[in-house]
């Protein structure tokens, strides 16, 4: 026997406010599992109180609980096609009843008649090119679209569109004695691309880091990379490039590769497209050739290494436009969405996050867009909570 509506709606209530134990937390689950009614009357509710900022104060928590119940149990007792403009209206009317309430108070300049139809993050804006780029000597600038202006980063070269050039041809005859590094950091829901004085062309990612010299001197050309990064090397076998990642490095003569080291990361992983590459584990000195297809893993944690062959094509997909995910865990592949979209996950249960995801899903739209791909075919559900979303089972 099911439970009365306004148990059932107390609880969904409890659960947004975090105000469930974890027995009540299964039983909703249980609940939720029965029907597709249930999980819809579980997101309508939940809707409902996020537009109403529910839990911004205990003492308006208590009264808008008791609202958004009364206004739910109003709802469910009408016909189908009077729910949305009782909705509508049950929202309209609970806003007025706070007079100058938690949403006008913080913040009342930017309160406007259509607030509550645009607070769901899962309508989230994909990234879009951006960095900042810091020189040698504490200068910055941010980097956007195609530049249309000449950025001095000092020693002879200018950053002049997405390359780095000799700020005249005179300059390429100064024999230097220093190398100084500068900066390129993409933030979250940015991605950069810039071409080294040596031709190297370098992808960025979300949320990653390159430092590099204006100008390579002496015997390698040496990089320090945080985060991803796409490479093609120009080819110069008197002078091997090495990006150096801290658990790693990896030098090459002329290659296109992918690499992601991200801090946070509990592994380090390089795809070699074509080329060769030569990747040393900095722990170990131990050196393991990678040929076309090869994909080497390391986990940071105790250093071991394992090398795949593997279809790499897709791995850089991510310069194109696309995200590729082949047998992915939800767990790591929300990473990849956080960076992007500047949002945060929660999974309701350590199983979700195990589940594993393959296909290719578009980059530049909405975040909801991505997540109604990955819902139709795995058995869960995003929904939207304010400052996070959460992932369930359905």
């Amino acid at each position: 026997m099911s439970e009365p509506k306004e148990q059932q709606l107390e609880k969904i209530i409890s659960f947004y406010l975090g105000e469930l134990s974890e027995t009540e937390k299964e039983e909703l689950q249980t609940w939720l599992n029965i029907s597709g009614d249930h999980r819809a009357e579980f997101k309508q509710t939940i809707r409902i109180c996020h537009r109403l900022r529910l839990a911004a104060a205990s003492e308006r928590a208590t009264i808008m609980r008791e609202n958004v119940m009364k206004k739910c149990l109003q709802r469910n007792r009408q016909k189908q096609n009077q729910r949305i403009h009782r909705l509508v209206a049950c929202a309209a009317v609970l806003v007025l009843s706070l007079g100058a309430g938690y949403l006008f108070y913080a913040n009342p300049d930017s309160f406007q008649k259509d607030e509550l139809q645009n607070t769901s993050i899962l309508q989230a804006n994909q990234g879009g090119r951006i960095a900042v780029l810091r020189s040698a000597s504490g200068q910055e600038w941010t980097l956007s679209n195609r530049n249309t202006i000449k950025v001095d980063i000092g020693e002879n070269v200018i950053l002049k569109g997405d390359s780095l050039l000799p700020a005249d041809k005179s300059s390429q005859e100064i024999p230097l004695r220093t190398e100084e590094y500068h900066v390129l950091t993409v933030p979250q829901g940015g991605e950069y691309n810039v071409t080294l004085t040596d031709g190297t062309n370098v992808w960025l990612n979300s949320d990653s880091e390159l430092k590099f010299p204006a100008h390579f001197t002496g015997n390698t050309r040496e990089v320090y990379l945080n985060g991803e990064a796409f490479f093609e090397v120009v080819s110069d076998s008197l002078h091997p490039f090495i990006v150096r990642t801290g658990e790693a490095d990896i030098r090459v003569t002329g290659t296109s590769f992918n690499v992601i080291n991200y801090a946070g990361d509990k592994r380090l992983e390089v795809a070699l497209q074509k080329g060769k590459v030569e990747f040393t584990a900095t722990a170990t000195r131990q050196v393991y050739p990678l040929k076309p297809g090869h994909v080497v893993t390391m986990n940071k944690e105790n250093a071991i290494v394992c090398l795949d062959s593997k279809d790499v094509t897709l791995i850089g997909a991510w310069r194109s436009g696309y995200f590729y995910f082949e047998d992915m865990p939800l767990e790591e592949l929300v990473v990849k969405l956080e960076r992007w979209y500047q949002v945060r996950f929660v999974f309701a249960d350590e199983e979700t996050k195990q589940l594993r995801f393959t296909g290719a899903v578009k980059k530049y739209c909405k975040l909801d867009d991505v997540l109604k791909i990955i819902e139709k075919t795995k058995d869960i559900a995003f929904t939207d909570f304010g400052e996070e979303v959460r992932i369930i089972r359905k």
